[in-house]
C-alpha cells in the first residue's frame, strides 16, 4: 500500500513538473508577427529581411536571449487579434492610440513614419492637384466627400488622429489585407487614390517595374510625423517583454548602427526630415 501510494505521489509530482515545464516553455515563447510592407518589412527578393522593422526585430531578438523567438508572417488583422487575445505575440511598428492602449502595451518609439499622403497615378495628378502640380496639398475631407472616388484601407491600420477622425465620419469603406493588393489595384485603375506612406508606395512600385508611375500629394489635415513602437499584449507577460524591449532600445537608439537602420531606404528629402526630428521624436519621446 505504501509502495503504491509512493508511486502515485511520484507520478503526480512528475506530471506537475511536466506541466510546469510546458507552461514555462509557452511563457518564454515570443511570436513576432510581421507582414509584407516594404521597405519596412520585406518578404521577398534581394532585399528580403532588410526592411527597417525587419532589422529592428532582428536586433531585439539578438538582445533578448531569454525567449524562444519565432517570426510569423501573417496579415496585420491576425497579428492584432492575437495581441488582443493576450497571446504571446508582439509586433514591431505599431502606432499607439487610446483604443489600442486598452488592449496592448507599447514600447518607446523605434522609428518614425513621415506623414501619410494621398498617392495617385502620376498620369492623373492634375485631376487631384489642379494647376498647382507636384508638391501641392489636398484636403482629405473634401476628397472623401466626393462621390464615385474609390479607395481602400488596410484593415486594422491606425493613421494619425486627424485622419482617424475623418475616417470615423465615413464608416462605409473598402478594406484590403495586404499592402501590394491595394497598390496593384491603383496601378490597374481599379482605385483612384490611396492613403499611404510615400516610402512604401515608391519602393513597391519600383519592385513591380512601375517606377515613376505614382505621385504623392500632401494632406492638409495631416502634416506631422507619427512614431511607431513595439506592441505586445496587455498582460503581465506583455508588460515584462515591453520592459525588456525598452531597455534594449534605450541603449541602442542613439548608436550609429541603429540610426542607419531607421534611415535606410529614405530619399534625401526624407533623410533631412528624419535627422532633424530624431532627437525629439525618437530619442526623447516616450
Amino acid at each position: 500500500m505504501t509502495f503504491r501510494l509512493s508511486a502515485l505521489l511520484r507520478g503526480a509530482l512528475a506530471a506537475t513538473l511536466a506541466a510546469a515545464a510546458l507552461q514555462a516553455h509557452a511563457t518564454d515563447r515570443l511570436n513576432w508577427g510581421w507582414f509584407n510592407a516594404a521597405p519596412y518589412m520585406i518578404a521577398e527578393g534581394p532585399d528580403k529581411g532588410m526592411g527597417i522593422f525587419d532589422q529592428i526585430r532582428t536586433l531585439l531578438k539578438d538582445e533578448l536571449p531569454g525567449y524562444e523567438h519565432k517570426d510569423v508572417q501573417a496579415p496585420f488583422p491576425r497579428i492584432f487579434q492575437e495581441i488582443r487575445n493576450g497571446n504571446p505575440w508582439c509586433f514591431v511598428g505599431g502606432v499607439k492610440n487610446p483604443e489600442r492602449e486598452a488592449l496592448a502595451y507599447f514600447s518607446v518609439p523605434v522609428a518614425v513614419f513621415l506623414p501619410f499622403k494621398v498617392v495617385v497615378r502620376r498620369d492623373r495628378l492634375a485631376e487631384f492637384s489642379g494647376s498647382a502640380g507636384p508638391g501641392a496639398s489636398i484636403s482629405l475631407a473634401e476628397l472623401m466627400a466626393k462621390d464615385g472616388v474609390r479607395t481602400s484601407y488596410l484593415r486594422g491600420r491606425s493613421f494619425s488622429p486627424q485622419i482617424n477622425a475623418l475616417l470615423e465620419q465615413h464608416p462605409n469603406r473598402q478594406y484590403h489585407s495586404e499592402f501590394n493588393e491595394a497598390l496593384q489595384m491603383l496601378l490597374a485603375r481599379r482605385l483612384d487614390y490611396l492613403l499611404e506612406l510615400p516610402i512604401i508606395s515608391t519602393y513597391s512600385a519600383r519592385q513591380l517595374g512601375r517606377d515613376g508611375e505614382l505621385a504623392a500629394l500632401t494632406i492638409r489635415e495631416h502634416a506631422d510625423p507619427t512614431v511607431n513602437r513595439v506592441m505586445c499584449p496587455r498582460t503581465e507577460w506583455g508588460r515584462q517583454v515591453i520592459g525588456k524591449v525598452n531597455a534594449v532600445l534605450q541603449a541602442q537608439r542613439g548608436t550609429a548602427r541603429y540610426r542607419a537602420i531607421v534611415e535606410r531606404w529614405s530619399d534625401e528629402e526624407s533623410l533631412r526630415v528624419i535627422r532633424a526630428i530624431y532627437p525629439t521624436q525618437i530619442l526623447k519621446s516616450e
